[in-house]
């Protein structure tokens, strides 16, 4: 994992300095602005890389990616694209050329590695970063665009390196969450779910699973149809956000069931934090067409690792196994509350 990150850093780092020189040598005021601002983005890209590369060496990220090799060949390859490009031309280069050179350094960038990556390091901020970058492409694009005629081959160019930027993005977004509520899906979980469990027997850091379950959801789907259901769904998933802290995995585990992966998480946090979703949930209601309320509750089970630094791992069936046993036990005790938490014993 530091392989990779570290590789990240260092293409984020080229492209600063490729732009810093594209903004010094442009011969066009308005055209270096724009370049500046490109490299002034490619810096804020290399502090979030610098950042996780960070919290990996101080054991606060666990290795998310299961084929590190394949993925830092992967990278390694883009990294010696960018290489190739000799900085100490680009006083040589016309407009046209420079900008051309500006395309070919994001067409390497654009790269759906990128989008993996910050899917699985920083899910809270997922948005925030996929935001950022396509505002970052777009400036470039919009650069083109101001240059060349709607139907000429350089604008084409321009627009298919934004759409390919976007279709990446999208074809993320559909594999690794949930249409309905936005919310990370049940393949994100087991994704997410072996690497936190490597990461806590390795540092000895506690992780929390929580289930949460909406109380007698079948009953209003059947009462006030599946719309009813569709949004309610969507409101306790809005809630559910407001209320889990920006390290912890939010996800849609079933139909009407949701999950938790809190890090850095003993008993104790385990306890607050199921408790907040459970009032949170209780000041959720939604309206039928008759503009009645219904109330929405929810039932909670978690379930704790924590061990010794170096131990073996826990088995990822064994922590779920485990919430499950204390949601059952929510649910026989009234429902509308969270269990206490179980410890995973090793099998």
């Amino acid at each position: 994992m530091r392989e990779i990150l570290d590789v990240c850093v260092k293409m984020d780092r080229f492209a600063e300095r490729l732009y810093a020189a594209l903004a010094e040598q442009c011969p066009e005021p308005g055209l270096a602005t724009t370049f500046s601002r490109l490299a002034a983005d490619e810096a804020q890209h290399t502090g979030w890389w610098e950042g996780l590369l960070e919290a990996w060496e101080h054991g606060l990220l666990p290795d998310l990616v299961n084929d590190t090799t394949g993925l830092a060949e992967r990278l390694t390859d883009v990294h010696g694209e960018l290489s190739r490009i000799d900085l100490g031309l680009i006083g040589e280069l016309d407009v046209e050329r420079m900008l051309a050179l500006a395309a070919r350094v994001e067409f390497f960038m654009i790269d759906p590695v990128f989008s993996e990556l910050i899917e699985l390091t920083e899910p809270a901020q997922s948005e925030h970063r996929h935001a950022a970058y396509q505002a970052h492409i777009q400036r470039l694009v919009n650069e083109i665009a101001a240059r060349y005629p709607d139907d000429s081959l350089a604008a084409l160019l321009a627009s298919s390196l934004s759409r390919s930027w976007r279709d990446n993005r999208r074809l993320s977004v559909y594999a690794t969450h949930d249409a309905l509520t936005g919310l990370y899906n049940r393949r994100a979980l087991y994704t997410h779910l072996p690497q936190w469990t490597a990461w806590s027997a390795r540092y000895g850091h506690p992780l929390a699973v929580l289930l949460i379950d909406i109380d007698r959801f079948k009953d209003i789907n059947h009462t006030h149809g599946h719309a009813i259901g569709d949004l309610a769904l969507a409101s306790i998933a809005q809630a559910m956000r407001h209320v889990t802290r920006a390290s912890d995995l939010v996800v849609r585990y079933g139909g009407d069931e949701f999950a938790v992966i809190a890090p850095e998480t003993g008993v104790s946090e385990c306890v607050d934090l199921a408790n907040r979703i459970v009032e949170a949930i209780r000041q959720v209601s939604v309206s039928t067409d008759d503009g009645s309320a219904i109330p929405l509750t929810v039932s909670i089970g978690s379930a704790v690792a924590h061990d010794v630094a170096g131990s073996p791992p826990y088995r990822v069936e064994s922590l779920l196994a485990a919430a499950d046993q204390a949601l059952y036990s929510a649910k026989s005790a009234g429902r509308d509350r969270a269990a206490d938490p179980l410890t995973v014993e090793r099998v």
